[in-house]
């Protein structure tokens, strides 16, 4: 399954919670959901460098304050504006990605309640992600049919 395929299938299935997810079609759902908070991150990160610049500008030229800080409002502006898009993006993808973490975990035979662990501070969150490395379980389990047979 690529991409496209995986993208496809996780969002038909949006609230899907039974049933069974091979691998491919997680990881790359999995990739597509961490898109956005890498974005964020960078969006971040891009918002403090400006701050740092201008509180620069600005200690340099106490003449230009004002201008300055219009400047600021500008960048404001457009950090509002990616967070909130971001954000709905983010928003959309919750309840499928929810869906796709609980169908791999019944692909590996586990159930979808191991997702209570990312709750858990520390490397609690880790142990869903470890399940979720493993191969399919061959044939049929209590969740459904292989999803590679």
């Amino acid at each position: 399954m690529n991409f496209v395929e995986a993208v496809k299938t996780c969002l038909s299935k949006y609230a899907t919670f039974n049933g069974r997810a091979r691998r491919s079609e997680f990881w790359w759902f999995y990739l597509l959901t961490c898109i956005p908070g890498f974005l964020m991150s960078l969006l971040v990160q891009w918002k403090f460098a400006k701050i740092a610049e201008i509180q620069a500008m600005a200690y340099q030229d106490l003449g230009r304050y004002q201008e300055v800080l219009a400047q600021a409002e500008s960048y404001d502006t457009i950090f509002m504006a990616g967070s909130v898009i971001l954000g709905l993006i983010s928003l959309a993808l919750f309840i499928p990605s929810l869906a796709a973490w609980v169908r791999r975990l019944h692909d590996v035979g586990k159930s979808g309640h191991m997702l209570w662990l990312i709750l858990v501070c520390g490397i609690g969150g880790l142990i869903p992600l470890f399940m979720c490395i493993g191969d399919s379980k061959p044939g049929p389990n209590q969740y459904g049919p292989n999803p590679k047979e």
